[in-house]
């Protein structure tokens, strides 16, 4: 946890490529600037020149990265584990403190062919890959697809309030509903690109079972488990749902990292005010806890923040800052993102920024808009860190602190004790999860 110092800290992270800014997700529209962010030409592609610019983050002071592969030649998001690889390899070596976090979206056309081909687990097989063979930290094995098995809930039950989703009610769907395997075309209410919210064909049982396995890959490798909010209470029902669910189990090992993508869709837009953002956050902290034992901590979970915002919406997000510093001064949703994460009840552990997220940069001239301008990792780093700075919050970089302070020393006693029980290496089953002490 958070070291109580009276100075906040937050760790520094990068979402560095991202899979929704290609060029086969975007429809030219004949504005230069805007077609130039919107088909990710100033996003980096190549291993080079990707750990080249980690190299520069890292010296920056940043130590959470989470990497999209994507493709060199076309730089469309691809599957392939060897370029996850690429990337893992050399950054683990040369910035040894850096956590490493992959992503697992289903859109775009190679990741649709690739599944095509191979079946689901394609767009998640990275989560299986050994962390010293080129693996990740981190794996996000919930974002947008698997709010499937939510909308199919929401179909036999109605729609999930936060109050349902904490109560008992809530629970006994968690043991009655069953996914049906009924191929739909996934049909999600986001902000994106032309063809960036165009997610396939696909099914709720199929993204339930994929959902299950990457849980057991992470744990049999013993590494940790991640999710993203992209649309609200939606997300927060899937990843309850995940928590309880005995053949899921998420957290079950005593960490959960939740990044919460601000502005992705309508139903997570870009907070108008400090409290908003609160209201989402204290959300997320709830899952520390199962429904039937609300005052036992079961798992650790920390806060990862993002601002996706599309270059289009960019004007209408900037607004005046409602907290900090620089209360009353006009700000675009990135700065306002690191101004809300940096005040010190907060409940954020990691600051997000990146090319996935905002492949630009503005220019505020008023309070009611903006002048878009191109912008790299490493010059919106500089942003965030201003804004941090002027808050009075530091970045963290002790490795140590970092490793405590997101669960993963918990997850790593957890292992060995488990390890200790099991020397020829059998895996426990999945239902023994809740054999594990509380936090």
């Amino acid at each position: 946890m958070e070291a109580v110092t009276g100075e906040k800290s937050l760790i520094l992270g990068c979402a560095s490529t991202g899979a929704k800014f290609t060029p086969g997700n975007h429809r030219a529209t004949g504005d230069v600037l805007l077609d130039q962010i919107s088909t990710g030409s100033t996003i980096k592609n190549s291993p080079l020149a990707l750990i080249a610019e980690a190299e520069a983050l890292y010296g920056m002071g940043c130590r959470y990265y989470h990497y999209h592969a994507r493709n060199p030649e076309t730089h469309e998001q691809s599957t392939s584990n060897e370029i996850y690889q690429q990337i893992s390899r050399p950054l683990q070596r040369r910035c040894k403190e850096m956590l490493i976090s992959f992503g697992a979206s289903r859109n775009g056309p190679e990741v649709r062919e690739s599944i095509q081909r191979f079946g689901e687990w394609e767009r998640i097989s990275q989560s299986s890959i050994p962390l010293h063979l080129g693996g990740a930290h981190f794996v996000t094995v919930q974002a947008a697809v698997e709010l499937q098995l939510m909308c199919e809930v929401e179909r036999r039950y109605g729609d999930l309030s936060l109050d349902f989703v904490d109560s008992e009610r809530f629970a006994k769907i968690v043991a009655d509903y069953e996914p049906s395997d009924r191929l739909t075309t996934t049909s999600l209410e986001t902000y994106s690109t032309s063809n960036g919210a165009d997610y396939g064909r696909t099914s709720p049982l199929i993204q339930f079972e994929v959902y299950r396995s990457a849980i057991q890959a992470r744990k049999r490798l013993g590494l940790f488990h991640e999710v993203e909010w992209v649309q609200f209470p939606r997300s927060y029902a899937m990843s309850r749902y995940a928590v309880e669910h005995p053949g899921i189990r998420l957290g079950g090992s005593g960490q959960l990292n939740i990044t919460l993508l601000f502005g992705f869709s309508p139903r997570l837009p870009f907070p108008k005010s400090y409290a908003e953002f609160k209201r989402v956050v204290d959300t997320a902290r709830k899952l520390e806890y199962d429904l039937a034992a609300p005052g036992v901590k079961k798992r650790h979970v920390t806060i990862t923040v993002g601002a996706a915002v599309l270059p289009e919406q960019a004007g209408r997000h900037v607004a005046r800052l409602d907290v900090g510093a620089r209360r009353g001064r006009a700000a675009c949703a990135l700065r306002r993102l690191a101004t809300y994460a940096a005040q010190p009840d907060s409940g954020v552990d990691v600051l997000r920024f990146g090319m996935e997220d905002t492949p630009y940069a503005v220019t505020v001239r008023d309070e009611r808009d903006g002048e878009l301008r191109l912008a790299d990792n490493c010059g919106l780093a500089e942003i965030v860190l201003g804004e941090m700075a002027a808050n009075g919050a530091r970045v963290e970089t002790d490795h140590d602190v970092i490793f405590d302070r997101m669960g993963l020393n918990w997850v790593k006693r957890s292992l060995l004790f488990e390890q200790r029980q099991r020397p020829l290496g059998r895996h426990a089953d999945p239902q023994d999860d809740r054999a594990l002490q509380s936090i």
